[in-house]
């Protein structure tokens, strides 16, 4: 009995988690912007790899839950800080191109007038 309902919540996990990578997927294809393609992107590193990996409680093999136990808590870890690292690296990269605007715009010389 444990075995069939162990089966079917590894089963639901596995399906979650895929379906929330497809959904990320298309968010990170579609969106225009790196902020919004941030957003979608968040989706599959959360919820969507963690459901995947707790998946493996189907298998009930100890070193493959462990594994995925210390994977989801490296994913909790890190997924944080690489997004706030792409954001930050998008968000130079746009004052830098206004800089550069800025720059490009503004006449030279004493001549505007003529």
């Amino acid at each position: 009995m444990i075995a069939v309902l162990l089966e079917v919540l590894g089963s639901a996990l596995l399906l979650l988690g895929l379906t929330l990578q497809t959904i990320s997927l298309l968010g990170v294809l579609r969106l225009p912007n790196t902020y919004l393609q941030l957003h979608a992107q968040g989706l599959a590193t959360g919820p969507g790899v963690i459901a995947v990996l707790a998946s493996s409680i189907a298998t009930k093999n100890p070193e493959v839950m462990t594994f995925a136990a210390l994977t989801i808590a490296f994913v909790t870890i890190t997924s944080p800080i690489s997004s706030h690292a792409i954001a930050r690296s998008e968000y130079r990269r746009q004052r830098r191109r206004q800089r550069h605007a800025s720059r490009v715009e503004k006449p030279r010389g004493g001549n505007q007038g003529r």
